[in-house]
């Protein structure tokens, strides 16, 4: 299956979301606090991010990158995205630290400097064959020796099937893995798993990795 991945198409996505509107922020504040944030929390919960600098990859807008940085007391945030458009929307004056904007393609970047945590959700999914170990080894790419790398993708779930439906309608391509496929996908990139879980409804599995 060929899944298509461009910045034309990704721009097209985020111009068909409406950035705004009545109670919008409260509502996706809200979701991501159930469906995501509080699955973080547990996976993280055994490691301390203090002052590492963090990159998101395929980060979009950029709210996990938010929640983390409020959440812990990082040195800087680099969010990476190649649609220009999620990232202009980017509420940097929220960040608490430093935080850079890189509009790239993630399979052709080049980390100047390694950095001490990657992480990425519902990245992984809209890429397909050797693509996608291409993704993951360039998650251990960027993260410095015994850093973490995070990693949420979604998983065959009656929640997932309804989210499936609901971002075709968007036009977007996306195929879930198998907990196993991503678990030996990081393996294979010399990633060693330390910790692994849900979220809520078991849309999304993730793991918490560390550079060896």
């Amino acid at each position: 299956m060929e899944i298509k991945n461009s910045p034309d198409s990704w721009n097209t996505v985020w111009n068909r979301i409406p950035s705004t509107f009545p109670g919008s922020r409260l509502l996706e504040n809200w979701y991501r606090s159930i469906v995501y944030f509080s699955a973080f929390n547990k996976l993280l919960k055994s490691v301390s991010l203090s002052q590492k600098d963090v990159l998101e990859l395929g980060s979009g807008t950029g709210n996990n990158s938010l929640y983390l940085s409020r959440k812990y007391p990082l040195r800087s945030v680099t969010l990476m995205d190649f649609s220009d458009s999620a990232l202009q929307r980017t509420q940097e004056q929220k960040f608490p630290c430093k935080v850079t904007k890189l509009h790239k393609d993630l399979l052709e970047f080049r980390a100047p400097l390694p950095y001490g945590f990657v992480h990425s959700t519902g990245l992984i999914e809209h890429f397909y064959g050797a693509e996608r170990m291409a993704v993951v080894q360039k998650h251990a790419e960027c993260v410095e020796k015994n850093g973490y790398v995070m990693i949420w993708v979604p998983v065959r779930s009656f929640m997932f099937s309804l989210i499936w439906q609901f971002n075709k309608m968007q036009g977007i391509e996306e195929v879930p893995l198998t907990e196993q496929e991503l678990k030996a996908l990081c393996v294979e990139s010399g990633l060693r798993i330390i910790n692994e879980g849900k979220t809520a409804f078991g849309a999304l599995y993730g793991v918490l990795a560390q550079k060896m």
